[in-house]
């Protein structure tokens, strides 16, 4: 069963919790919402929280959670509560074709106007939450602008999206937005000690390798097997550093390959990961290290900043953020990657880094 605390239930973003209690509170909803935020952050937990709170069989500004309206919009399968996304479109289609999309298409916002337009069949309100916003497609969002100009009374619509920044600023300016951020270290930490029980030492770690995301963190607790195979993945991103250029590149060849057969949140994952190596050993190169995330790696973060100059590791940090972003804007895979790599840094001798 689940328990409701103060904050609906909700680790942390108690200002956006109090903005919508008092929404619906004086009855000054908005018609649509725009919630953005890293992933993990806990932009759905809101999104259904939201759409708890307007069905709740109490009626108040909280959800009960343990009415069968709360449950039954827990269990995505309430009439009036719709979610959308990318995972729901992809459910929709063969299994070649669905590891291959890569963006929100206007069959599914087709869907929704469809059904937007019948009234409430059991609750207050229709809910629609479409998640991963950012990737509608031109005519998916032109579709979405239609729907956002032209809502029915009854209806509250809850885009869901990683940065408002991808979005057309046209559909941004009809929502109210509510942008998530990551939050403090040590609330995470204390979260999952206080609400999951961790030990002291494993709630550190994770909470230091979810940079804020609560959501990560629980589904890492959720996936012990995940948490041995990042470490795993990083050993083995650690290794290509001793490798040569050849060895680098064929290891950019097979992310390639791997993107263009549909893995790209694996590849995206892949990339994060890395860059939070090299970001750590840039701070503890540049006298930070109480910043790192890798806190289980002190001493080879000290080992690896002692052999690069903070200049050469910023760079090769931004090169990284660069290769995401050429991804992103659908830059030939193999190009962009290869480039990323054969940017690494080299090793320098103790004086050259004086």
């Amino acid at each position: 069963m689940i328990e409701l605390s103060d904050n609906w239930g909700i680790v942390g973003h108690e200002w956006a919790v109090e903005f919508l209690r008092r929404s619906i509170a004086s009855n000054h909803l908005a018609h649509a919402y725009l919630i953005s935020g890293p992933e993990g952050v806990g932009k759905a937990l809101l999104a259904l929280r939201l759409a708890q709170a307007l069905n709740c069989e109490q009626a108040g500004v909280d959800p009960c959670l343990r009415c069968r309206a709360c449950q039954r919009i827990e269990r995505s399968n309430h009439p009036d509560v719709r979610i959308a996304g990318m995972a729901t479109q992809a459910a929709g289609a063969k299994a070649d074709d669905a590891a291959r999309q890569k963006e929100l298409k206007i069959d599914t916002v087709r869907e929704w106007q469809r059904d937007i337009t019948l009234k409430p069949y059991e609750g207050r309100r229709r809910v629609f939450i479409l998640h991963d916003a950012e990737k509608l497609n031109e005519a998916a969002s032109n579709a979405m602008l239609k729907t956002l100009e032209e809502p029915p009374p009854y209806a509250t619509l809850v885009l869901v999206a990683h940065t408002a920044g991808s979005l057309l600023p046209t559909i941004v300016s009809r929502c109210q937005l509510l942008r998530l951020r990551p939050l403090p270290r040590a609330q995470v930490a204390a979260a999952l000690r206080e609400r999951w029980n961790l030990a002291a030492g494993d709630a550190e770690l994770l909470a230091a390798w979810s940079g804020g995301r609560i959501g990560w963190a629980l589904r890492l607790i959720e996936a012990p097997d995940a948490l041995a195979a990042r470490q795993q993945r990083l050993d083995e991103l650690l290794a290509l550093a001793d490798q040569p250029l050849v060895v680098r590149l064929r290891w950019a060849e097979e992310c390639a390959k791997a993107y263009r057969a549909g893995e790209q949140t694996a590849v995206f994952e892949t990339l994060d990961l890395w860059q939070s190596w090299w970001r750590d050993v840039l701070l503890t190169a540049a006298g930070c290290p109480q910043a790192i995330i890798h806190i289980d790696r002190r001493e080879a973060l000290a080992a690896a900043a002692a052999q690069y100059t903070v200049s050469d590791l910023h760079a090769f940090v931004s090169s990284i953020s660069l290769a995401a972003q050429r991804l992103r804007d659908n830059v030939n895979p193999q190009l962009a990657l290869e480039g990323m790599v054969l940017a690494m840094p080299e090793r320098q001798a103790p004086q050259a880094r004086k």
